[in-house]
């Protein structure tokens, strides 16, 4: 029993020896150095602008007005313009389609005879006057009489008949020339055709549509906007610019403010704007019923940052040095123009862009700034 305590007793003290052994060989522990030095980062100026409010909305091209080209004579269509048809442009005075003129040209021709014959019986009827105008003369020569003559004796009323008979003849040949020249149907004005349904051989009444005409000359776009919007533009126009929705990087249109569309109701929050484009098909690509993109430019400026697109990064948010620290900040862009983006100016006076930065870079860290 004393012999087992006595083997236990050495093995503990060479256990305590070998531990001290190594305590006092063993490698030095480690120590926690602290870094040396802030991360660096390079800094530079932020760059501002002051640029124009702008207001976008979106409308539609659409004619400013619509005309049904109609007949004024009926009759059987005898020639059809090529250019009337579904897309194609005419000119003003430009004959679209003729309608069979021979029962105008006779009803013409016999107006013209019964004019000439108007003419002659006044001929007539004047010469009749001047004789009874010299028997009245010689009845009073051989009766030593001065008695008025009666209008009737003279032949006024006769004469005064054939004149009037002549003014309704005119105007019936009037009238038939009119509905002769109305067989020929021409464009009132430059237009774009729409649609068209004018056939040869086609039997058109009165007031038959043969086809539906847009203006070239100006369309109209209508834009909603909203009343906060409205207050912007308050202080003017100064520039409207509209492109096609479905090509936004294409140059853009100059129109024309003609006004705000008054609203006959008060269950709204929005306005429309009405603006003007001349010409709208002589520009490559626009068609009537497309949808287009305007940018109303006002007058009154605010100011922005001018942030390089690369130094972005997700969410909308930039580095930038301020008070000796690092921070991410948050970006509310204005407008985009090639590598730039305009942004609003919710920065400090003191804040600079972070250009180049380490990796690892935490929001909010002390950083030692280099200026560029």
């Amino acid at each position: 029993m004393e012999q087992s305590h006595l083997k236990i007793g050495l093995i503990c003290c060479a256990g305590i020896a070998v531990c001290g052994l190594i305590l006092f060989t063993g490698p030095e522990p480690l120590e926690a150095n602290a870094p040396e030095e802030k991360p660096r980062v390079l800094i530079g100026d932020l760059e501002r602008s002051a640029i124009a409010h702008t207001v976008t909305a979106f409308g539609v091209l659409s004619p400013r007005r619509s005309l049904q080209l109609t007949t004024q004579v009926p009759g059987v269509i005898t020639w059809v313009s090529d250019d009337l048809e579904a897309g194609a442009q005419v000119a003003e005075g430009d004959l679209l389609l003729s309608i069979d003129q021979r029962d105008y040209a006779i009803a013409v021709a016999s107006a013209k005879a019964r004019f000439a014959q108007a003419e002659a019986k006044i001929e007539i009827e004047q010469g009749r006057s001047e004789i009874a105008q010299l028997e009245w003369a010689a009845w009073q020569d051989n009766h030593d009489e001065e008695l008025p003559a009666s209008p009737l004796a003279l032949r006024k009323p006769q004469r005064a008949e054939a004149v009037a008979h002549r003014r309704t003849v005119g105007a019936e040949l009037d009238s038939a020339r009119l509905a002769l020249e109305r067989t020929a149907v021409r464009a009132p004005w430059p237009g774009h055709v729409v649609q068209a349904n004018a056939i040869v051989g086609q039997v058109m009444p009165v007031g038959g549509v043969t086809a539906t005409l847009f203006p070239l000359d100006y369309a109209v776009v209508e834009l909603q906007v909203s009343i906060k919007q409205m207050q912007l533009l308050d202080a003017g126009i100064d520039r409207i610019e509209l492109r096609p929705v479905h090509d936004l990087d294409a140059s853009p249109i100059v129109g024309k403010f003609e006004g705000i569309v008054r609203n006959l109701t008060s269950d709204t929050r929005l306005a429309t704007v009405r603006v003007r484009i001349d010409e709208p098909l002589a520009h490559a690509g626009w068609a009537y019923g497309m949808h287009l993109q305007a940018k109303l430019i006002t007058a009154q400026e605010r100011t922005v940052a001018l942030i390089p697109a690369g130094l972005i990064v997700s969410g909308n948010l930039v580095w930038i040095s301020r008070g000796g620290r690092a921070q991410r900040h948050q970006l509310y862009p204005v407008e985009v123009q090639g590598q730039t983006v305009s942004v609003e100016d919710n920065f400090g006076p003191d804040d600079a862009l972070v250009l180049e930065r380490p990796i690892g870079l935490f929001d909010g860290a002390s950083v030692a700034v280099t200026e560029r």
